[in-house]
Protein backbone atom coordinates (compact mmCIF):
# COMPACT_ATOMS: atom_id res chain seq x y z
CA UNK A 1 0.00 0.00 0.00
CA UNK A 2 1.61 3.50 -1.34
CA UNK A 3 -0.02 6.83 -0.06
CA UNK A 4 0.87 10.18 -0.64
CA UNK A 5 -0.70 12.98 1.43
CA UNK A 6 2.17 15.78 -0.07
CA UNK A 7 3.51 16.05 3.48
CA UNK A 8 4.83 13.04 3.29
CA UNK A 9 4.73 9.23 1.19
CA UNK A 10 3.70 6.58 3.00
CA UNK A 11 4.94 3.12 2.20
CA UNK A 12 3.85 -0.18 3.97
CA UNK A 13 3.88 -3.93 3.72
CA UNK A 14 2.20 -6.29 5.76
CA UNK A 15 2.91 -9.71 6.62
CA UNK A 16 0.02 -11.98 8.08
CA UNK A 17 0.74 -15.56 9.05
CA UNK A 18 -2.03 -17.34 10.96
CA UNK A 19 -4.92 -15.15 9.86
CA UNK A 20 -3.27 -12.04 11.90
CA UNK A 21 -0.87 -9.66 11.40
CA UNK A 22 2.51 -10.57 12.49
CA UNK A 23 5.38 -7.88 10.94
CA UNK A 24 4.54 -4.24 9.67
CA UNK A 25 7.15 -2.41 7.58
CA UNK A 26 6.69 1.37 6.94
CA UNK A 27 8.65 3.33 4.99
CA UNK A 28 8.07 7.18 5.57
CA UNK A 29 9.36 9.70 2.85
CA UNK A 30 9.58 13.36 4.89
CA UNK A 31 9.63 16.87 2.85
CA UNK A 32 12.98 17.72 3.73
CA UNK A 33 15.09 14.92 2.49
CA UNK A 34 14.24 12.97 5.57
CA UNK A 35 13.15 9.65 5.47
CA UNK A 36 12.38 7.15 8.37
CA UNK A 37 11.71 3.35 8.28
CA UNK A 38 9.40 1.22 10.90
CA UNK A 39 9.53 -2.28 11.47
CA UNK A 40 7.16 -3.58 14.15
CA UNK A 41 6.89 -7.55 15.00
CA UNK A 42 3.65 -8.86 16.94
CA UNK A 43 4.32 -12.34 18.34
CA UNK A 44 2.70 -13.96 21.78
CA UNK A 45 0.87 -10.73 22.76
CA UNK A 46 4.19 -8.40 22.74
CA UNK A 47 4.71 -5.96 19.98
CA UNK A 48 8.70 -5.02 19.17
CA UNK A 49 9.06 -1.85 16.96
CA UNK A 50 12.11 -0.26 15.58
CA UNK A 51 12.14 3.31 13.93
CA UNK A 52 15.09 4.34 11.64
CA UNK A 53 15.51 8.29 10.94
CA UNK A 54 17.82 8.37 8.12
CA UNK A 55 18.86 10.85 5.50
CA UNK A 56 20.30 9.10 2.13
CA UNK A 57 22.64 6.35 3.83
CA UNK A 58 22.82 8.36 6.96
CA UNK A 59 21.59 7.16 9.99
CA UNK A 60 20.66 9.69 12.28
CA UNK A 61 18.40 8.39 15.51
CA UNK A 62 16.94 5.07 16.41
CA UNK A 63 13.82 4.24 18.32
CA UNK A 64 12.87 1.27 20.01
CA UNK A 65 9.34 0.52 21.48
CA UNK A 66 7.70 -2.48 23.66
CA UNK A 67 4.42 -2.47 23.80
CA UNK A 68 1.70 -5.11 23.49
CA UNK A 69 -1.17 -6.21 21.36
CA UNK A 70 -4.12 -5.41 23.40
CA UNK A 71 -2.93 -2.21 23.53
CA UNK A 72 -3.00 -1.09 19.71
CA UNK A 73 -4.79 1.34 18.70
CA UNK A 74 -6.76 2.87 14.78
CA UNK A 75 -4.81 5.48 13.77
CA UNK A 76 -7.08 8.49 14.29
CA UNK A 77 -5.63 10.02 10.72
CA UNK A 78 -6.52 6.55 9.49
CA UNK A 79 -3.09 6.72 7.92
CA UNK A 80 -1.55 4.03 9.79
CA UNK A 81 -2.52 0.18 10.33
CA UNK A 82 -2.84 1.02 13.89
CA UNK A 83 -0.86 3.15 16.43
CA UNK A 84 0.38 2.51 20.22
CA UNK A 85 -2.55 3.27 22.74
CA UNK A 86 0.13 2.57 25.14
CA UNK A 87 3.27 1.50 25.58
CA UNK A 88 6.10 -0.13 28.40
CA UNK A 89 9.33 1.71 26.95
CA UNK A 90 9.97 3.59 24.03
CA UNK A 91 14.35 4.31 24.09
CA UNK A 92 16.01 7.14 21.83
CA UNK A 93 19.20 6.82 20.15
CA UNK A 94 21.15 9.41 18.19
CA UNK A 95 24.24 9.85 16.64
CA UNK A 96 27.01 11.21 18.63
CA UNK A 97 30.65 10.82 17.53
CA UNK A 98 29.72 8.19 15.68
CA UNK A 99 27.59 5.78 17.47
CA UNK A 100 24.14 6.08 18.34
CA UNK A 101 23.52 6.92 22.40
CA UNK A 102 20.70 6.15 24.43
CA UNK A 103 19.48 9.64 25.10
CA UNK A 104 15.64 9.64 26.24
CA UNK A 105 13.66 7.03 27.78
CA UNK A 106 10.24 6.62 29.16
CA UNK A 107 8.24 3.88 30.94
CA UNK A 108 4.20 3.84 30.60
CA UNK A 109 3.41 5.91 28.07
CA UNK A 110 -0.62 6.20 27.73
CA UNK A 111 -1.64 7.86 24.31
CA UNK A 112 -5.04 8.83 26.07
CA UNK A 113 -4.25 10.54 29.06
CA UNK A 114 -0.68 11.78 27.93
CA UNK A 115 0.37 9.79 30.58
CA UNK A 116 4.38 9.22 31.05
CA UNK A 117 7.30 8.27 33.30
CA UNK A 118 10.65 9.57 32.07
CA UNK A 119 13.81 8.15 33.20
CA UNK A 120 16.47 9.90 30.73
CA UNK A 121 15.81 13.23 28.95
CA UNK A 122 17.76 16.37 28.69
CA UNK A 123 18.35 17.42 32.38
CA UNK A 124 17.28 13.97 33.85
CA UNK A 125 18.72 10.58 34.33
CA UNK A 126 16.94 8.60 37.01
CA UNK A 127 19.90 5.76 37.75
CA UNK A 128 17.21 3.44 39.68
CA UNK A 129 13.43 4.11 39.19
CA UNK A 130 10.33 2.45 40.25
CA UNK A 131 6.79 3.30 38.62
CA UNK A 132 3.37 2.28 39.01
CA UNK A 133 0.78 2.84 36.20
CA UNK A 134 -2.82 0.98 35.83
CA UNK A 135 -1.68 -1.90 37.54
CA UNK A 136 1.89 -2.59 36.21
CA UNK A 137 4.41 -2.17 38.10
CA UNK A 138 8.15 -1.12 36.44
CA UNK A 139 11.43 -0.94 37.84
CA UNK A 140 14.02 0.16 35.72
CA UNK A 141 17.87 0.72 36.28
CA UNK A 142 20.26 2.63 33.82
CA UNK A 143 23.57 0.53 34.27
CA UNK A 144 25.02 0.05 30.69
CA UNK A 145 21.90 0.74 29.00
CA UNK A 146 18.64 0.37 29.86
CA UNK A 147 17.23 -2.80 32.18
CA UNK A 148 13.61 -2.71 32.93
CA UNK A 149 11.74 -5.18 34.83
CA UNK A 150 7.72 -5.23 33.99
CA UNK A 151 5.04 -6.67 36.35
CA UNK A 152 1.42 -7.09 36.42
CA UNK A 153 -0.29 -8.87 33.58
CA UNK A 154 2.17 -10.06 31.12
CA UNK A 155 5.85 -9.47 33.25
CA UNK A 156 9.17 -9.83 31.67
CA UNK A 157 12.49 -7.93 31.53
CA UNK A 158 13.84 -5.36 28.50
CA UNK A 159 17.70 -5.14 28.69
CA UNK A 160 18.54 -2.87 25.88
CA UNK A 161 22.28 -1.00 25.81
CA UNK A 162 23.39 2.67 26.11
CA UNK A 163 25.31 2.87 22.26
CA UNK A 164 25.12 1.06 19.34
CA UNK A 165 28.37 1.67 17.57
CA UNK A 166 27.99 2.18 13.82
CA UNK A 167 28.61 -0.94 12.74
CA UNK A 168 24.91 -1.77 14.60
CA UNK A 169 23.80 1.53 12.98
CA UNK A 170 24.19 -0.11 9.40
CA UNK A 171 23.25 -3.80 10.48
CA UNK A 172 19.61 -1.99 11.79
CA UNK A 173 19.62 0.21 8.60
CA UNK A 174 20.39 -3.10 5.95
CA UNK A 175 17.71 -4.81 8.18
CA UNK A 176 14.92 -2.73 7.33
CA UNK A 177 16.16 -1.61 4.09
CA UNK A 178 15.87 -5.18 3.02
CA UNK A 179 13.79 -8.39 3.55
CA UNK A 180 15.63 -9.29 6.97
CA UNK A 181 12.92 -7.68 8.93
CA UNK A 182 10.58 -11.02 7.59
CA UNK A 183 12.63 -13.02 9.67
CA UNK A 184 11.28 -11.43 13.03
CA UNK A 185 12.67 -9.80 15.66
CA UNK A 186 15.83 -11.51 16.50
CA UNK A 187 18.46 -9.56 14.32
CA UNK A 188 17.60 -6.27 16.55
CA UNK A 189 17.71 -8.68 19.79
CA UNK A 190 20.96 -9.29 18.59
CA UNK A 191 22.36 -5.90 18.08
CA UNK A 192 20.44 -3.95 20.96
CA UNK A 193 19.95 -6.27 23.80
CA UNK A 194 22.87 -6.37 27.19
CA UNK A 195 24.37 -9.68 27.02
CA UNK A 196 25.61 -10.30 30.48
Amino acid sequence: MIEDDEFRALNHRIVYRDGAASSVWRQQEWWNGDCSLDVTHLKDGIVNAVSIRYAGNAVSAVKLSVTRTDWLISDPDHRLPFIFGRADLEAWYYAHENRLVLTRARLAFDNSTKHTFTVLDQGVEKKTSAHVYREVEYRCALDGGIRLMIDGKDPRRVNWRSNLSADDARALFKYARSYRWIDGWDPVAELVEIRD
